[in-house]
């Protein structure tokens, strides 16, 4: 079997991957770790000047900052794969750049999981109305089941 385990570095991604260890340690199973990072532009949002333009964030690319980030998401998934390899288990790693619920569906499609396992940060009803829900919508659109953890 093959599992893919998303990774942001919150404590509902550290459940998820505890979660992942249990199913795949008596399986044997092959585990992906993903971690995704935003492209620096959906940090920024645009804003309307007086003149009722909208003026998103279109400057030159901050090459430090974004090597940072691409960093401190290799250590994310650094220290997962350190914590499957001690359970002796087969895993990859994927740093992969987008919005996470459509890059987190083309992987597990790509790579031809059986199990997508992920937290959930457990928004209320308004605060999913709002911001959205990435595992919501993980769990309507992606192709392999899909296992949400608290």
């Amino acid at each position: 079997m093959k599992f893919l385990v998303a990774i942001d570095g919150s404590q509902a991604s550290e459940h998820a991957l505890a979660k992942a260890l249990i199913f795949a340690a008596p399986l044997k199973s092959e585990i992906i770790l993903l971690t995704v990072v935003e492209p620096l532009s959906s940090y920024v949002p645009e804003v309307m000047m007086p003149t009722g333009d909208w003026v998103g964030w279109r400057g030159l690319p901050d090459i430090e900052l974004e090597r940072k980030i691409l960093n401190a998401g290799q250590a994310l998934l650094q220290k997962a794969q350190d914590i499957c390899q001690a359970s002796d288990l087969d895993t990859s790693t994927r740093l992969e750049t987008g919005q996470p619920r459509d890059v987190i569906c083309s992987v597990a499609k790509e790579e031809n999981v059986d199990l997508v396992i992920l937290g959930s940060r457990g928004l209320g009803s308004l605060e999913r109305l709002m911001l959205g829900s990435v595992s919501d919508y993980i769990v309507h659109h992606c192709v392999a089941p899909v296992l949400v953890v608290r």
